[in-house]
């Protein structure tokens, strides 16, 4: 074989090389874009079923019969479903949920938001954004006295050694 054909050879290679690498490279890219935020999940709760099942981080509240949900488990038993408890759920209010709706149909089209997506410190989030215990039947704003107490009552949980609870996700 000459020398000029080991060249193209070569060449061929590493062309073919780089382009699998560039296919690759995008094909992760396009399914982190689709993931939505990468893939990650949250808990949710079926108020029907009294059941929990996992959605995509960006599935606006409420979803059919399901709201979202935080569960926690001690510290080390975070795999364990039968150690899983259900903190708090959370539902957002009709403009919040609108509004946020909107911003996952901008994000999935690609196209540009007129006004941008409310940030957890925005009023409409504070007014709108409840929280309930599982065997209650009332919401509370958030960021009322009642919501805030229902939102944070989790942490003061212990074990009987005195282990902390921790956020569990699916």
């Amino acid at each position: 074989m000459s020398g000029q054909t080991r060249l193209v050879w070569k060449l061929s290679g590493a062309v073919v090389l780089a382009g699998a690498a560039v296919w690759f490279i995008a094909a992760r890219y396009g399914h982190f874009r689709r993931g939505g935020e990468g893939g990650a999940q949250v808990w949710f709760y079926d108020q029907q079923k009294k059941r929990l099942y996992a959605a995509a981080r960006d599935t606006v509240p409420p979803d059919g019969q399901g709201v979202r949900a935080v569960v926690v488990a001690f510290r080390g038993e975070e795999n364990e479903t039968a150690k899983r408890r259900v903190a708090y759920l959370e539902t957002y209010g009709v403009p919040l949920k609108e509004a946020l709706e909107r911003a996952k149909a901008a994000r999935a089209s690609g196209k540009v938001l007129k006004e941008p997506p409310p940030s957890r410190g925005s009023e409409l989030f504070q007014t709108n954004n409840l929280a309930k215990r599982v065997d209650e039947a009332e919401w509370h704003v958030a960021g009322s006295p009642e919501g805030r107490q229902v939102v944070s009552e989790w942490r003061a949980w212990r074990a009987a050694d005195g282990r902390e609870p921790v956020v569990c996700v699916p």
